[in-house]
């Protein structure tokens, strides 16, 4: 045993006999997580979630199990930082698309833009669509879920108010994240009872969302009207 220890130790001092630099563990880690979680995305699309493994991933990843084990103690784990990496990009869309220069006439034609966006993304995205609208799959995936709601809910908030100016959005209760909340539930609707987010429940979305936005911030339909009017006139 003592032998076997020296030896092993004297091998990693010694230069390597190519004279090529060795990758860095924690970049060696990276690149080995990175790939299996690409394998584990295509694997949740083509399988579901409830049919793969950590042996599985790192098997068909071609890394060692034991790489995947020291950063997810389980499948839920890998599945909540899939979950988490598609929310970060999606939160990241919509604050751009938010904050945009719109040309929608009305705070319906925009809520509609911003529903069209989430949707076109798990369109395009169907382990996030999985994920999110499937799930919470996990403790881990259903906090990531609730911080990007409130993300987004800031960003909305944030928005509303630089488009309208004088509109003041309630922040308790929080109504720009119960309106995101809404409109979640009605694209989960979607998605358990027809399989995905259709034009139908795009629709619904918009109508659920603007009808509590305008009942919960008094004159907001007025106020996005009178200030696209005087946007046009600057």
């Amino acid at each position: 045993m003592k032998s076997t220890k020296v030896a092993s130790t004297s091998s990693e001092n010694e230069p390597s006999e190519t004279n090529v630099p060795r990758m860095p563990v924690q970049q060696r880690s990276q690149q080995r997580v990175e790939a299996a979680l690409a394998v584990a995305e295509r694997m949740v699309e083509a399988w579901g979630p409830e049919r793969i493994s950590i042996p599985e991933i790192a098997k068909a990843a071609d890394v060692p199990r034991a790489s995947l084990y020291q950063f997810f103690p389980d499948k839920y784990a890998l599945l909540a930082r899939i979950t988490e990496m598609h929310l970060t990009r999606l939160t990241e869309a919509l604050a751009e698309r938010a904050l945009k220069q719109s040309t929608e006439s009305s705070y319906s034609d925009w809520i509609g833009a911003l529903i069209d966006a989430t949707a076109n993304y798990y369109d395009t995205h169907p382990a996030a669509r999985i994920l999110v609208l499937g799930g919470p799959y996990s403790h881990a995936a259903y906090l990531a879920q609730a911080n990007m709601m409130a993300t987004i809910g800031g960003v909305l908030r944030s928005a509303t108010e630089l488009k309208i100016p004088g509109v003041r959005v309630p922040q308790s209760p929080d109504v720009a994240t119960l309106a995101v909340e809404i409109a979640f539930a009605c694209m989960k609707h979607g998605y358990h009872q027809e399989g995905g987010i259709t034009p139908a429940i795009r629709a619904q979305a918009v109508t659920a969302v603007v009808a509590y936005a305008e009942a919960s911030i008094p004159g907001l339909a007025k106020a996005f009207k009178a200030g696209k009017k005087q946007g046009a006139n600057a």
